[in-house]
């Protein structure tokens, strides 16, 4: 699998849920919603999670494949220490005794990058560059994911940081669907966050 194609599905992912996030939201001509509120919020953060989870993904291809001396789109090549054989030696390498990679855990992912590439290529400078917005997605992610007691109190933290007033009681669905404070157009929190995201991915696909 190229870079290129990783960076192509990652946004096919995006689209594919933003379309999804689209439709739970449409109205009727005189302004009401079509679908249920439980309905939309299920949707909506479903679609989320899948973002995530596609995120996730577009990380550890990425990272396999320049270590398998896959060029970026650019046309460059990191300098790395190790040299696997297949795609399956390097998965083996990159989680070596650990049960799995947490992807979504900037700070390992850095660490992992500056063992296995020099200075860590574009994946140390780039999650070091969007660390607090990775943080925040996955207090979202755990909060959409398995709500409790704990999940619940740090996304009313994040939620009152981000929107600038008092939140109690938010769900990852009232945080992510919330008109950004700081967009001049409109946009909502989750379209910051997917913004971020496909700059970050286009910085490391195009190495």
């Amino acid at each position: 699998m190229s870079i290129a194609q990783n960076l192509n599905d990652f946004r096919a992912s995006v689209t594919e849920c933003q379309s999804f996030i689209n439709y739970a939201h449409t109205k009727y001509a005189r302004g009401n919603y079509k679908i249920a509120a439980n309905l939309r919020e299920f949707i909506g953060e479903s679609s989320f999670l899948k973002i995530f989870i596609a995120w996730e993904t577009f990380l550890e291809q990425c990272f396999i494949d320049y270590l398998l001396n896959e060029a970026s789109i650019l046309g460059n090549m990191p300098v790395k220490w190790v040299h696997p054989r297949d795609r399956d030696h390097a998965l083996k390498m990159i989680v070596h005794t650990q049960k799995y990679i947490d992807w979504a855990n900037p700070e390992m992912v850095r660490k992992l990058s500056q063992i296995y590439f020099h200075n860590g290529f574009f994946f140390n400078s780039q999650l070091s560059a969007i660390n607090a917005e990775l943080l925040d997605l996955k207090t979202i992610r755990n909060s959409a994911a398995h709500l409790s007691s704990t999940t619940s109190a740090k996304l009313d933290g994040l939620s009152s940081r981000l929107l600038g007033r008092p939140c109690v009681n938010f769900t990852a669905y009232d945080l992510l669907f919330s008109i950004n404070p700081t967009s001049t157009t409109g946009a909502t929190i989750l379209d910051n966050y997917l913004t971020i995201l496909d700059v970050s991915a286009e910085i490391i696909a195009n190495g």
